[in-house]
């Protein structure tokens, strides 16, 4: 059984180890910093070309690669048999292979070829890129955009290869991009032409969600709280989960098919237990579970972001065929290099719709993970609107959180935070 978002790939192979041992340039997602520390040779062995890459943004490009291929770290590194201990340094053929691939991004995106790729650019999640694949029955805005470039261009009309790209390759509609494709669903930008709405004030976004919430003096009053459910996952599982949240702490547990996944954060460290086994979690990793703990966000966006700024207001997709698009004002900032936020209001209700962030690996790779989470159905509980479901979307996870229960200003004991004692 694998478990969910933060993500279902960060915390199952932990799990497992341890049991063995068209932008405004306000919505560009932030570039990678430059290196502050020490690179990754300085750090790690047997570095042969990830040599430019700083040693603490090693692990997030490591978990890109997992992301773009559809792989993990046992189909290119050593591991024991018997230990479960990985042997990283040892070289095998698969290490070598994924070499030459960073070589030809580099090479690429060295080039002056007016674009740049990265690993998902071809493999979109699959060891084996799909290659060129059946042209399919052009749909009627198709048709009619192709005539209408043939017609700009001065051609003779739709047939043949005329059309071409019109319908081969295309993803079916309402399909999801690939992950690090340039204009993902639901975020924003556009062809940037014409008459465009300005972003509204950062300030005018921000207190009319506070107010959607239930109004300053409500929210203050929130202190603590504890939400329990079930979640379905992409394999159709239902698995009961209990959250609890208290200040800046975090818990999160849930009752897996043969042995309880549960992590958590004290306010400084965070930790995550599978079964009878312990571990400590750090890095990227902590940042992914830190952030699924809305309760501080809730007041303190503007306070607890660097570079706040708006984007202009943009529509995400329907969540279902049946559903309609969502009107959004958009608003984002960072709290790390290298990873930006976005976050998502209703304009009409001023309610929080989505919540995303992405993550760009060291500029030699290119690459993007974007972890998506999806508020719906809010309803009052002590004053306070909250969400009763929550849809977590990455790479690799898609988890359906249907609440079912929320004590507000629950008595939540601090040790529940702290690491077990194994």
């Amino acid at each position: 059984m694998i478990r969910h978002t933060f993500t279902r790939f960060s915390l199952v192979v932990a799990a497992i180890a341890l049991a063995a041992t068209g932008v405004t340039r306000a919505q560009q997602p932030q570039q990678p910093a430059a290196p502050s520390g020490p690179l990754a040779p300085e750090k790690y062995k047997d570095i042969q070309v990830l040599k430019d890459v700083p040693a603490d943004q090693l692990d997030v490009t490591m978990r890109y690669f997992v992301a773009a291929t559809g792989l993990n770290c046992s189909n290119c590194h050593v591991r024991d048999q018997a230990t479960g201990v990985f042997t990283y340094e040892s070289d095998t053929r698969a290490k070598t292979t994924a070499r030459n691939m960073i070589k030809l991004v580099q090479t690429v995106n060295a080039g002056d070829f007016g674009a740049r790729i990265n690993c998902g650019t071809c493999h979109q999640g699959r060891n084996q890129p799909a290659g060129l694949t059946a042209a399919l029955m052009m749909t009627p805005d198709q048709l009619a955009a192709a005539a209408a470039q043939a017609a700009r261009q001065g051609g003779a009309g739709v047939a043949g290869a005329g059309a071409a790209g019109a319908g081969r390759g295309a993803p079916p509609a309402g399909g999801p991009p690939a992950q690090g494709a340039a204009g993902a669903a639901g975020q924003p930008g556009g062809a940037g032409r014409g008459n465009q709405t300005p972003p509204p004030p950062v300030d005018e976004v921000l207190d009319k969600y506070i107010a959607a919430l239930g109004g300053q003096a409500a929210v203050e009053k929130l202190q603590s709280r504890v939400i329990t459910g079930t979640f379905v996952n992409r394999a159709t599982q239902s698995i009961p989960f209990t959250i609890e949240e208290k200040g800046t702490k975090y818990r999160e547990s849930s009752q897996l098919p043969g042995a309880a996944l549960t992590y958590g954060f004290d306010g400084t460290a965070g930790w995550l237990q599978s079964g009878t086994n312990i571990m400590d979690m750090n890095g990227f990793q902590m940042a992914q579970a830190t952030r699924l703990n809305d309760l501080p966000r809730l007041l303190h966006i503007k306070d607890r972001y660097q570079n706040v700024t708006a984007g202009r207001p943009t529509t995400l997709p329907a969540a279902t065929p049946s559903g309609t698009p969502t009107s959004v004002n958009l608003i984002q900032g960072s709290l790390a290099p290298n990873v930006t936020e976005r976050f998502y209001f209703d304009t009409t209700s001023g309610l929080l719709v989505r919540h995303q962030v992405i993550t760009r690996t060291p500029s030699s790779i290119n690459g993007v993970l974007t972890e998506t989470i999806d508020y719906s159905n809010y309803k009052p509980v002590a004053g306070v609107m909250m969400p009763f479901t929550i849809v977590r979307n990455n790479w690799n996870t898609l988890d359906t959180l249907t609440v079912t229960d929320v004590k507000a200003n629950a008595t939540i004991d601090d040790a529940r935070f702290g690491k077990p004692k194994g």
